[in-house]
């Protein structure tokens, strides 16, 4: 089978002696309490025609509605009998009501609800009128106190079981019958997982898997994508789903964009729940959803939301559900579930269906948690089956299509379990950045190298792996160009220690080229990385460098990253006449001892580790990198002296369906003579003798590559991106333009303005302005598991270092985007 895109509370405080009594007492009472309450009315609430669990459906004996109990998302619910009725009531908004006698519920304990269809009538409130919009108001209000995010600290274990499926089958469709027979009646893919969770503010949260289970495919990685479909707070201003901000009806934005419904009142433990239905208002917007909430008079916090997508939502459609508990003192999330439905994948016609679902327990909340006893690490796989069995924490059986899919995988022959399994390690290595061959790894990114100077240049890359041991490493590589028809090599010892803070130690040997002004900055996923390998795919002026190097690295703090390292290299310069050089400066070989820091400060970056190996999360914002370094003279024979610190900021924040970026870097060098192999080059991405045709953030896109030459360089890049204008599918092509608008700023200085002028370098003092306006998205269209957009953009050059005629300050070029 193919996936293939679709083209059409309150404390009491008892004296000791009391509370030991109690204790006592009820421990002795709790076998008979147990014993009594074995006889609970239970069933399962389901839809009629799709079977699926119906939850939050409130349910109670005829007469006594104030007694009554909620669906969990299961559609599950308990009550204690009660001998002055025998019917049940079940209600829910979109169902009709069922009432029916206790006897009549089938051994399966389901219970049927039937849909009615609702017509929302237009519908106009008197002022103070409409009562759903004070209950929605007053849980906006109280959204801090009751956000999970907003405790001090807590802990909790979470079950979480991913199902990869297919929507169910139109009667009569023959393809169907063949695929489920495939499949033989279970899913494509389930995973389960137990976790133990941690969290203390601000923002220090640990999750580390204790247990983990596949079918066919054992990657840690499928674990990592599971956490990710939902949030665990739905009190943020938008519910992010697939990193596209969706409106949250409990907003104040949401006043404006949603109408308000109130269905029902129910009387429960925790005080009176308001149910509440929410629609988007015609012309509103179109990330907006529907639903229905339930809101508790108890700190109006929310007791449980279904959160909808629109039925024009596009191709992607959703369902989020959500349930929080009381515990006495504050409101906690119980159940999550999400639902999603990818039109655009598709196998012979039936869209690819995933169930997220995340059962949460063992809830501990503001007890005295130390920060340092949480890992720096968001993600730690340390799955320990044997001690945390799976069967422990379902919290129901698997259903016959769950174990018929766990029992495919099992009956396969032993030589495609090997090759699953083989192919679940290369899946999970390849994450990491590397291709496992027994007790060593392939590095691919050592594999082949295109720039200017090298033309194509193909190599080698190989790397001990924990086969051979836990704590150290040796590598090697080795490539050849075939412009510059030159090899080069080196290769190192790393040593592995404190592995909670990820602590390396290596010492490493190379002789290669690296381009002049290069600042070798501690690599961070953000909007410009694209960007920066185009760039490094323009670099033509290049150093040829033989370096010894010790370096220590590690994350002392959660998103801190430090690297301390020493080297001494000597450099020889390969793009330039030597005798350009003023003749103060005339070095034709450069020998230089260094010392140098780089920090990096990832303010919500979510690391995984697996293994011994770290993998980062998606890219997020704001990013902080700083580098120190000092040339030592006459040590080792070196004869370069300079400081030089260097920094780069990026940010990038929402506003509603807006996307704001903002770009700061900068770098300065102090020292006499300084060559241009320590200066800066400039922040242009222009190529010197074409003309670009892609436009790339993070550079000025009308300044040429190697076109200034500053020993301190300051540079600044703000951009706004709209939401999309409008949003339209025609067969396998969308529309969706977006507007960016882009302005950037660039100023610096040079000492030794003769030194420019010989190598062919201007100087920037006077600062170079550029601004820009794109399309983006003007054309849409699927792309693997992605989207691929087409826009058009024009950027201007001006001021200072505007050239003499309109239309070689004019740069017109393409948009591309990627997006899920």
């Amino acid at each position: 089978m193919v996936l293939k895109p679709n083209p059409s509370c309150t404390y009491i405080r008892l004296p000791i002696f009391l509370a030991v009594f109690f204790q006592a007492f009820f421990g002795l009472l709790s076998p008979i309490l147990a014993q009594e309450r074995t006889d609970f009315a239970k069933g399962r609430v389901l839809n009629s025609e799709t079977k699926e669990p119906v939850p939050f459906a409130h349910v109670y004996f005829k007469g006594f509605e104030n007694q009554g109990t909620v669906t969990d998302i299961r559609g599950e619910f308990k009550l204690i009998p009660n001998s002055e009725t025998d019917s049940l009531v079940i209600s829910h908004v979109g169902f009709k009501i069922q009432l029916l006698p206790i006897s009549s519920i089938d051994a399966s304990g389901s219970i049927y609800l039937f849909p009615k269809q609702i017509e929302m009538a237009e519908m106009i409130f008197l002022a103070g009128e409409n009562p759903a919009l004070n209950i929605i108001r007053s849980a906006i209000d109280n959204r801090k106190i009751n956000d999970p995010e907003n405790l001090n600290a807590y802990q909790y274990n979470a079950y979480n079981k991913l199902v990869f499926t297919l929507k169910e089958a139109e009667i009569g469709d023959t393809l169907s019958v063949k695929i489920d027979s495939a499949l033989k009646g279970g899913h494509i893919f389930i995973s389960e997982s137990f976790s133990e969770i941690t969290f203390k503010k601000p923002g220090n949260r640990n999750e580390t898997i204790k247990s983990s289970k596949m079918s066919g495919i054992k990657s840690p990685v499928i674990a990592l994508v599971s956490s990710t479909f939902q949030p665990f707070s739905l009190y943020e201003d938008h519910i992010i789903v697939f990193d596209i901000p969706y409106l949250n009806p409990l907003s104040k934005e949401g006043l404006r964009k949603y109408d308000y419904f109130l269905e029902d009142s129910i009387q429960n433990d925790s005080g009176t729940s308001f149910i509440i239905s929410f629609q988007a208002q015609k012309g509103k917007g179109y990330l907006l959803g529907q639903g229905i909430m339930a809101v508790s008079s108890n700190l109006f916090a929310l007791e449980n939301m279904v959160f909808k997508s629109l039925e024009n939502g596009g191709t992607l459609q959703f369902e989020l559900q959500q349930k929080n508990k009381w515990d006495g003192k504050h409101w906690f999330p119980e159940q999550v579930n999400s639902k999603y439905l990818m039109a655009d994948f598709d196998i012979e016609g039936r869209p690819l269906k995933l169930i997220n679902q995340h059962f949460i327990s063992g809830v501990r909340i503001n007890h005295d948690l130390k920060t340092r006893t949480i890992s720096p690490v968001a993600m730690i796989f340390d799955i320990q089956n044997e001690e945390f069995p799976m069967e422990d924490y379902r919290r129901d059986s698997l259903s016959e299509a769950e174990s018929l899919t766990y029992k495919r995988f099992e009956e396969l022959d032993d030589k495609t379990l090997e090759r699953l399994k083989t192919f679940s390690q290369v899946m999970t290595q390849l994450s990491l950045g590397r291709i496992p061959l027994g007790p060593v790894d392939l590095l691919p990114n050592r594999l082949f190298r295109l720039n200017q100077h090298e033309g194509f240049a193909l190599g080698l890359g190989i790397s001990s792996n924990q086969k051979l041991s836990d704590w150290f490493r040796t590598e090697g590589y080795f490539r050849y160009g075939f412009r510059d028809r030159a090899w080069k090599y080196g290769g190192g010892i790393e040593t592995l220690f404190l592995n909670r803070k990820d602590s390396r130690l290596m010492f490493y040997y190379s002789h290669d080229i690296v381009e002049i002004g290069h600042v070798p900055f501690i690599k961070s996923n953000s909007f410009s990385r694209s960007s920066d390998i185009f760039r490094e795919f323009l670099a033509e002026r290049m150093d040829q460098v033989e370096r010894f190097s010790v370096s220590f690295s590690q994350i002392p703090l959660r998103n801190v990253k430090v690297s301390i390292a020493s080297s001494l290299e000597d450099r020889v310069p390969l793009w330039v006449d030597h005798s350009a050089f003023t003749e103060e400066g005339n070095l034709t070989s450069l020998r230089a001892a260094e010392v140098g820091l780089n920090i990096r400060y990832n303010a919500n970056e979510k690391l995984s580790k697996i293994g011994s190996g770290f993998l980062p999360g998606p890219p997020s914002y704001p990013i902080f990198n700083l580098h120190f370094s000092k040339a030592i003279p006459e040590i080792l024979g070196s004869n370069v002296d300079f400081w030089k610190i260097a920094l780069k900021v990026q940010h990038e924040w929402k506003k509603g369906v807006s996307l704001n970026r903002f770009l700061l870097s900068g770098m300065g060098a102090w020292g006499e003579l300084l060559p241009p192999s320590y200066l800066n080059t400039g922040f242009g991405i222009r190529p010197q003798a074409q003309e670009i045709s892609i436009s790339l953030p993070g550079y000025l896109q009308t300044m040429r590559i190697y076109e200034f030459l500053s020993d301190r360089a300051i540079q600044s890049t703000y951009s706004h991106l709209t939401g999309p204008l409008l949003d339209h599918k025609a067969g396998w092509v969308g529309f969706a333009p977006q507007l960016n608008l882009i302005q950037s700023f660039a100023i610096g200085s040079l000492r030794d303005p003769i030194l420019a002028d010989n190598l062919g370098f201007k100087t920037l003092e006077r600062g170079y302005l550029e601004s820009g306006i794109e399309l983006q998205n003007l054309v849409k269209y699927k792309s693997g598991f992605g989207y691929q957009g087409i826009g058009i953009g024009a950027f201007y050059r001006w001021g200072a270092y505007s050239n003499p005629a309109f239309k070689d300050n004019l740069l017109i070029n393409l948009s591309l985007t990627t997006a899920f």
